[in-house]
């Protein structure tokens, strides 16, 4: 009996010391798995979420914003002990540490990501990378994501190094006690075991019958004490030691239902930790809303069923509407564009039969979708988990104004195009655009649909003139008109619209380039010219103003320069905001010779960006101060007995004097009256401005027109009031007795009337 009871305190010792361990081991395993995975989740939502802004700050290379983004959650989270985002070239875009300052330009050194001793091999990844690694002396939790631009292709990784200090901390902490907690227990157990053994040798002989019945209920308790039932106690009354036994066993029962309470508390913690983390998740969830709701380009995941996340940009229903409850992206989409819904779900089904290669089906998606005057683009980014498809990614962006500048771009061209073929081929290209626009106005009026063979050769004539003249946009209207005669026998509306605004914009153009088109003219070699001057000029008979109006053919409209210096006006003017310019144009047929006039019109742009950028108000300005919602720009050109002038007035705000005044005082220049205060408006460095944009600001605009004004002899005057407009008035000396000299082709000027060489700007009426 002694030996049994012997041999039952040790199991129950053992078994008490193995399940106090086991239970310890668990519960530390617990708790840094625990905290592991919430570090980790951390970790891959704040990169994850932070790839996404990137993406669109790279595209739009806001490199201080993405050092802000990276220096900002290194910041406001303790456990982040750096990040670090490189481009597809290795060069550090963001990158800050703990306890690293910013230099004084907040951009990084290339280069910083060697701090972290990082190979080339691993700097850029292509997945999703969470791992533990030492960094800067510390044991840390490294996540890495890459960085996809809009061809899904890796711009850059950024990564974070998270710090496992407060886990092992943690641990050791629930270690420690652990250990305390078991040692006291196998010290109480192990002396009240011995205790127990030493008793039962020595009263062994004397107490077997006394002891027997009382081992025995300590037996069954703690065999129903191995089995987990922590309820059990024993009541024995022998007055001796097993009493003792039972009093201690029931005492440890208590220390290890006590110790089991702790452990469950400790649960509770745990529990109440996992909570902190599932806020602290929820608070990035609403970071990533609002990512989501700031950002410019749309962003839905579909499921494999083809229903759209709740979770969406804002974008996206303010472009195809609202949509509160979970919905198939084909039949939502189907509200802003039928066509485009059927297309999508015919492609999204191939894409579930799995039959073809994923890019292929992704590819049989539709890409784009107008509506109205708005077009958007669609791309569809897959995503996997665990080696299978689990859903796409669709991202949606506004292409209405990228398709615009590049329609603008085509069309630029292909004047530019036609500016050539007039200067290679002039006589030819006028040929080319009187044939071309009968045909276009034969189309384009409907003149033809009665005789389809004739239109469609009408249609095809036109393409293939025009593709031979460079005309690529009017060729590709042909095109679509033809497309549209073979699929349903007639010709919209709009293409024909299209290519009778693109034609008449065409010619409209190289008319004022080059006269009028339909206006046969006359092409002479210069070498012929100078003698037929050389001739007349020798001709004693020859009356002055016909010798004078031959001599003025060398010399170009003054009319030219200032369309030149309009178009650029209203350009302007779309580009600031400004509306639609109204460009009024009065050259008195004045003409001039380029050469020496071409420095004076490089200087007076300066003039005409200052009245679109300071003088001419917005559409709403000139609204609400009682003026047409169009400003006006007018451009003069007038002769006189002794003098020539331009003039360049505008019907803005006009000069703000006393901000003329503020800055003339910083420059101690004078300004006590109204001629100095000109004086200081054309010197360098004064402006109205309070700050520099990319058009004016740098106060040397005027004063290079003033310079160069003046070296030609001229005067630059002007007349303000404020609220009505500003005319600036230059003026030069000019006799009309005065006649313009031709060079021949080796350079040397032929004679002129009375051999009198011009002196001074020269011009002609």
């Amino acid at each position: 009996m002694l030996l049994i009871s012997g041999l039952v305190g040790i199991s129950t010792l053992s078994i008490v010391v193995f399940m106090s361990a086991q239970a310890s081991s668990q519960h530390v395993a617990a708790v840094q798995t625990y905290i592991e995975q919430g570090i980790s989740s951390k970790g891959r939502v704040l990169t994850e979420n932070h790839a996404l802004a990137l993406r669109s700050l790279t595209l739009d290379n806001a490199f201080l914003d993405m050092q802000h983004l990276v220096q900002r959650a290194v910041q406001e989270d303790a456990d982040v002990v750096y990040g670090l985002y490189v481009n597809s070239e290795q060069q550090a875009l963001a990158y800050t540490r703990r306890g690293l300052s910013v230099g004084a330009d907040g951009h990084p050194d290339e280069n910083a990501w060697k701090e972290l001793k990082l190979a080339d091999a691993e700097l850029l990844v292509r997945r999703l990378e969470v791992r533990r690694v030492p960094r800067l002396g510390q044991d840390l939790l490294e996540v890495a994501v890459p960085v996809l631009g809009e061809e899904s292709e890796v711009v850059g990784t950024i990564r974070y190094g998270l710090s496992t200090q407060r886990m092992h901390a943690a641990l050791a902490q629930a270690k420690a006690a652990e250990s305390a907690r078991l040692n006291r227990s196998v010290a109480w157990l192990g002396g009240l075991v011995f205790a127990s053994t030493l008793l039962g040798l020595l009263l062994s002989r004397i107490q077997a019958i006394r002891i027997t019945r009382p081992v025995d209920a300590l037996t069954e308790a703690a065999a129903s004490l191995a089995t987990g039932n922590r309820a059990v106690r024993v009541d024995v009354r022998s007055g001796d030691e097993i009493e003792r036994l039972g009093a201690s066993f029931n005492h440890m029962v208590e220390d290890l239902d006590r110790s089991y309470g702790k452990l469950e508390e400790m649960n509770r913690t745990l529990e109440h930790k996992v909570e902190q983390r599932t806020l602290e998740l929820a608070s990035k969830n609403r970071d990533m809303r609002l990512v989501l709701d700031n950002v410019d380009q749309g962003f839905i995941t579909l499921s494999m069923d083809g229903s759209m996340a709740i979770e969406r940009s804002k974008v996206v229903d303010e472009w195809f509407g609202e949509c509160a409850k979970v919905a198939q992206f084909g039949e939502f989409i189907a509200k802003t564009s039928r066509a485009f819904g059927l297309a999508f779900q015919l492609g999204w089904d191939q894409v579930m039969e799995d039959v073809l290669p994923l890019d292929a089906s992704l590819s049989q998606l539709p890409e784009r979708l107008t509506s109205g005057v708005r077009t958007w683009s669609f791309r569809y980014l897959p995503f996997f988990r665990e080696g299978q498809l689990d859903g796409v990614l669709v991202v949606v962006a506004d292409i209405t104004e990228r398709l615009v500048k590049e329609r603008e771009e085509a069309e630029q061209s292909e004047l530019m195009q036609g500016f050539k073929k007039l200067m290679l081929d002039r006589s030819g290209f006028s040929i080319f655009l009187r044939e071309a626009s009968q045909m276009v106005e034969g189309i384009c009026t409907r003149r033809l649909d009665t005789d389809m063979v004739v239109l469609k050769r009408t249609i095809h004539t036109l393409k293939g003139n025009s593709a031979s003249m460079g005309l690529a946009v009017v060729a590709r209207l042909c095109h679509t008109l033809e497309e549209q005669i073979a699929e349903s026998g007639s010709t919209s509306d709009k293409t024909l619209a299209e290519l009778f605004a693109r034609w008449s914009a065409m010619s409209e153009h190289i008319a004022s380039f080059s006269g009028n088109a339909n206006q046969r003219m006359i092409e002479i070699p210069e070498a012929e010219y100078a003698s037929l001057v050389s001739r007349l000029s020798t001709n004693g008979g020859l009356e002055p103003e016909l010798l004078h109006q031959v001599l003025a053919w060398q010399l170009e409209p003054v009319s030219r320069p200032l369309k030149r210096l309009g178009e650029q006006a209203q350009q302007l003017a779309r580009r600031l905001d400004k509306g639609e310019l109204s460009v009024v144009i009065e050259s008195n047929a004045v003409r001039l010779d380029p050469d020496s006039w071409s420095p004076f019109f490089a200087e007076l742009i300066h003039v005409i960006r200052n009245a679109v950028d300071h003088g001419i108000e917005s559409p709403e300005e000139r609204e609400a101060s009682g003026k047409p919602r169009s400003g006006t720009l007018v451009l003069k050109a007038l002769v006189s007995a002794t003098t020539l002038a331009f003039e360049v007035g505008d019907d803005g705000r006009g000069i703000d004097w006393d901000a003329v005044a503020r800055s003339a005082t910083a420059r101690n220049l004078p300004h006590g009256n109204q001629s100095e205060l000109f004086d200081a408006l054309v010197s360098d460095g004064v402006t109205t401005r309070s700050r520099v944009n990319g058009v004016s600001g740098r106060g040397v605009g005027l004063a290079a027109v003033n310079q160069r004004v003046v070296a030609m002899g001229g005067k630059l005057e002007v007349r303000s009031v404020r609220g009505v407009g500003t005319s600036w008035l230059i003026r030069f000396p000019w006799s009309p007795h005065e006649i313009p000299t031709v060079k021949s082709q080796r350079g040397e000027d032929m004679a002129t009337r009375r051999g009198a060489a011009v002196r001074g700007p020269r011009a002609g009426v």
